[in-house]
This record gives C-alpha cells, structure tokens and sequence, in this order.
C-alpha cells in the first residue's frame, strides 16, 4: 500500500511538473509582427543585382559567378526556395571547370551545396578533390569531418577532429560536441563543449545566434526546457528572422506545453516567410494530436505534394520514411526510401530505418540481424532507440524492447506527444 502511494504521488508530482508551462507568448510575439526576412533578402538582392551587373560586362568573370553562387546560397537559408541552391550549384560548376587546379575553395563550395541537398557521397569526393590541391587545409579538414558525420564514418570524423591543432577554437568545439552527441550519445559532454564554443565568439553575432540557437536544440534534448526556450529567445533578440529559433520555440509550446494554439500561430507565420515543406509536417503532427483527421490529411498532403518536386532530392527522406511506416499501404514505399538512403549515406539511423521497413513487411529474423549488426550501441536517437524497441517487441524479445523503449521514452519531448503517446501504450503490452 505505501508502494502504491509513492507510486501515486510521484505521478502526481511528474504530471504536475509538465503543466508548468515553459513559452510565454508575451515573450515572442514582437518577432510574429515582423516583417521577417525581408530586410535580409533585399541586402543579398542587392549584392545579387550588382554582381549579376558586373558579370554581364564581362561573362567569363569567375569572381562574380562564385560571389553570386554564394550569395544564391545565403539566400535559400532566407527564402527557402530549392531552385537557388541548383542554381548556385550550376554557377560553382562553371567556375570549377576553369579553377579546379588552382584553389580548393570551389570544391568546398560544391560539396556545401551537395551537403544542403543530402548528396554526401558526391560532397565526399568534391571533400577529397579539395584535400588532394592541399591549399586552405583547415577549412578542407573542417568539411571532411562535416560529410564523415552525416556519412557514418566515426573512423574519418575522429581522424579529421583530432588533426586539428586548436582544441579551443571554435570551429573545433562545435564538432567535437557533435561528434560526442551523436558518435558517443554523450549529450552532457557535447552542450559543455557548445557552451565552450559560445564563449570564444567574440561578439560575432552570426555566430552568436548559430549558438545559441543549437544551444536551445540541446538543452532541449537533455530535457532543459527553460534553458532551451531562453536560448531560442537570445538567438531571436540578435536576429529576429532566426527561423530555427522560432521553430524551436513552437516545437517547445506544442511538445511540452501542449500549447498547440500558439504552436500553430508560430508554424503559420514560418510559413509566411520561409516556405518549406517543413511546416506542413509539423501542422500534420499536431492535427493527429488534436485528433483533426481532415487538417491531418490535408497538411500530409502539402507535404507530399511539396517533396515530390525532383528538386529536393533526398533532403526529405527522413520524414518520408516516418509517414510511410506507419501505414500498411506504405510499407512499400518505406523500404525502398530506407534502402536508397542506406545506399546514398549508409549509416546506423538509416539502417534502423531498413531493419524497421522489414520487420513492418514481416521479415523480423532480417530485421534483428540488421538492427543487431549495424544499429545497436552505433547511434542513441531516440526515434533509432525507439525502432530498436518496436523490432525486437515483434520478434518476441521482451527484455530488449522494454530496455529500448524505456530508453526512447527518456527523450518523450523529441518524439513528440503522438508518439510519444504510442511509445507509452506499447510498453502497457509488454
């Protein structure tokens, strides 16, 4: 009886603790008033306007084709316009054919475009082009980490980390916090080293509000939700049109607060001013926790509609596959997604994505060799933990279902309340 007491009480305490809201939206509504990134894309028009100018004088000026490729690059980050980034990654192309041998900088400008589009094993060999030239090796060294990451290579991502000479520099702090995030699963280690990285920016304020908006990220995923929410709010005090902050903050009203009135306030002027299939995912997830199947269905839709634009490539993949999974009819669709991405960028995540895709088919022996040899102790994502769980409860090991979905269910806020809500109702029938 005294065990059934605690028991009461400390759920009583839990859930009292998640109503103490987090988002004030006296706190941000000031930046929903705003104009947004008008004032940002017409500074970089107006640089675009005046090298298009020069370039026009004189077509074969490669100094005005690569200020314009970066300049189309900056303002996809605005606009959100996926024609930019081809575009850009035309221009470089030109360049390149001329100034291949001279200067590495056009290979990292291709490979940071192939990035943007999800293209890293094109990025890798444009990474090897630059590092073979041998000039800029420090900044070559930096992308080399940055595609060994999203490639799954911890062996090339450790090397290139550990060859850089400054262990207090920036560029060196913010990857070795991503390196013990998601090589280690070491979350603490990796938002002291970010919080490292914050105090040598000298009062950049670009860099500032990179920082502090990934700052907000991770406190966020270690369950810090007021230090998160002032961090987005930083970010947003130095750059209004800081949209990653913005979404973070709606993620927060809707995940913990349960706010999805003003979560959806904030989603609808993102859509306003930076139009990106994104959005319409996020509005699907909160309809399903509204239990509105028409806007759930209409939202899915847009989404659908919008990534099917050949343009985006593989840059939605992930969000695809999660659609997909869950329903019979899709099962199809999300093994061939999980196999191309296990093809194009063959790390542990996407191999969950493969073992979840056949174990939804019924092929669950192939499924647990998958998940035993490439993703288990590889990565710590929640929604990797969380596809482990739902593996291993379908071929009948019980133990490891509920040791991984206990773990998933540690990072409820990053899953979301929908499934967050599935993970709870799958471990009630283990």
């Amino acid at each position: 009886m005294k065990q059934l007491i605690i028991f009461g009480v400390s759920i009583f305490l839990f859930m009292a603790c998640r109503q103490q809201p987090v988002t004030n939206p006296k706190d941000y509504a000031a930046y929903l008033r705003l104009p947004g990134n008008a004032t940002g894309l017409q500074a970089i028009d107006q640089e675009i306007a005046l090298w298009q100018s020069r370039l026009a004088r004189t077509p074969d000026d490669m100094v005005a084709q690569s200020k314009i490729a970066g300049l189309l690059t900056r303002r996809f980050r605005y606009s959100g316009n996926i024609p930019e980034v081809h575009q850009a990654d035309s221009l470089y192309r030109i360049v390149n054919r001329i100034n291949h041998i001279q200067t590495s900088a056009t290979w990292r400008s291709l490979a940071a475009n192939c990035i943007t589009q999800h293209r890293f094993r094109q990025a890798q060999q444009y990474v090897d082009s630059a590092l073979v030239l041998g000039d800029d090796r420090f900044l070559t060294v930096l992308m080399e980490f940055d595609v060994a990451m999203e490639l799954g290579n911890r062996y090339r991502a450790k090397k290139a980390l550990n060859s850089l000479a400054d262990k207090k520099g920036f560029e060196y702090l913010i990857r070795a916090a991503k390196y013990k995030d998601h090589a280690e699963g070491n979350l603490d280690a990796a938002i002291v080293l970010m919080e490292e990285a914050y105090e040598t920016i000298n009062n950049n304020p670009a860099l500032a509000v990179w920082t502090m908006a990934n700052l907000g990220d991770l406190y966020g995923h270690a369950n810090r939700y007021q230090q998160a929410y002032q961090r987005y709010l930083r970010a947003l005090a130095i750059d209004p049109a800081c949209y990653h902050a913005l979404k973070g903050i709606a993620w927060l009203a809707f995940s913990h607060d349960r706010d999805a009135m003003n979560a959806k306030k904030i989603l609808h002027y993102l859509q306003q001013q930076h139009p990106v299939p994104d959005y319409d995912l996020l509005l699907a997830e909160i309809a399903t926790y509204e239990k509105d199947t028409i806007a759930r269905q209409q939202y899915q839709q847009r989404f659908l509609q919008a990534t099917n634009d050949t343009l985006y490539g593989d840059m939605y993949n992930k969000y695809l596959f999660s659609l997909q999974v869950e329903t019979p009819s899709g099962i199809a669709q999300a093994l061939q997604l999980a196999r191309r991405e296990v093809q194009h960028r063959p790390t542990p995540e996407a191999y969950s994505w493969l073992a979840r895709a056949y174990c939804e088919q019924g092929a669950v022996d192939k499924a647990l060799a998958i998940a035993r040899s490439q993703v288990e102790n590889k990565c710590f994502e929640p929604d990797v933990l969380y596809n482990l769980g739902r593996i291993y409860m379908a071929g009948g090991h019980r133990d490891n279902a509920k040791q991984y979905l206990r773990e998933a269910q540690n990072s409820a806020y990053e899953l979301g309340p929908v499934q967050a809500n599935q993970l709870q109702q799958l471990l009630m029938n283990l």
